[in-house]
């Protein structure tokens, strides 16, 4: 009698195992994470489920200007080099300053524009043209602008497209620029916030 509890019991064991080991297989789809070495992008297969197969996919989002860009010496800021970025699919407004104020050898422009968020101003004289700056010679930016938590990279953009920028931080800045190889240059504001900002300042040359 003890023999066919013990035995009855083993029976009943398994069999609540086996159950639970079906039911585990249906209430856990099988997930497969699949790593790559972009840190932002992610593939996920939950092809198991009953309704189908489903891919799941997240994209890096590409910045419009990115920070590793490489320095040059080209322009220089107190005898530093600046960032410098070749210029192509930027989202790009093209701005003509009004005619300037004269002061002695230096020409003073006001600057006072809405710019959208990821957007890059191109600012030439009130003709359009760039100006031309041979070597030594200096240009002085003086912005403030709302929100003030909104980031800007300011500079000077070259024959060749390329953005000769720095940082611009705090709602109000300025900087001195020092050009080192002659050329024809435009000034360049490039708003890095999604929304739009509205600024103001001067642009002495």
């Amino acid at each position: 009698m003890k023999g066919k509890h013990v035995w009855l019991t083993s029976v009943l064991v398994v069999a609540m195992l086996s159950i639970a080991a079906v039911t585990s297989t249906f209430a856990a789809p099988k997930l497969t994470v699949e790593k790559t070495n972009d840190p932002i992008s992610k593939s996920v297969d939950i092809s198991q489920q009953s309704s189908g197969a489903v891919t799941v996919m997240k994209k890096p989002v590409q910045p419009v200007i990115d920070d590793t860009a490489e320095t040059s010496s080209r322009v220089t800021v107190d005898g530093k080099p600046v960032h410098a970025l070749q210029l192509s699919k930027e989202s790009i407004k093209e701005i003509k300053l009004s005619e300037a104020d004269e002061a002695g050898v230096l020409a003073t422009y006001h600057v006072d524009i809405t710019l959208p968020g990821q957007t890059l101003a191109r600012i030439s004289d009130s003709n359009g043209n760039p100006w031309h700056l041979t070597r030594g010679e200096e240009v002085t930016l003086t912005l403030s602008w709302l929100p003030r938590d909104a980031a800007l990279r300011v500079g000077l953009i070259d024959s060749d497209n390329t953005f000769h920028y720095v940082h611009f931080t705090g709602g109000a800045d300025a900087v001195t620029f020092t050009v080192n190889v002659a050329d024809d240059y435009r000034v360049g504001i490039y708003n890095t916030d999604t929304h739009e900002a509205e600024i103001s300042g001067d642009i002495t040359i």
